[in-house]
């Protein structure tokens, strides 16, 4: 399943609501455990890349993504 990883910015339910109407199933989380599981992963963009970074450390979810991304290459 394709991940949508919340870590409370950029507009996410645009996102999920776009692969709603290409019929992808996808879901939204910042659940460290849903994003290890994951097939595919999207972090929307966002204007500042310091906050955005800021964000993901304070949710613990860099290692989980540094996992995902760097070692098993999965992004989407």
């Amino acid at each position: 399943m394709i991940t949508i990883i919340n870590y409370k910015m950029g507009n996410l339910r645009s996102v999920h609501n776009k692969f709603k109407r290409l019929s992808v199933k996808c879901n939204i989380s910042s659940d460290k455990e849903e994003i290890s599981k994951a097939e595919k992963l999207i972090l929307p963009g966002v204007g500042h890349f310091q906050y955005g970074m800021n964000k993901l450390k304070e949710l613990d979810l860099l290692e989980a993504l540094n996992n995902k991304v760097l070692e098993q290459k999965i992004l989407l």
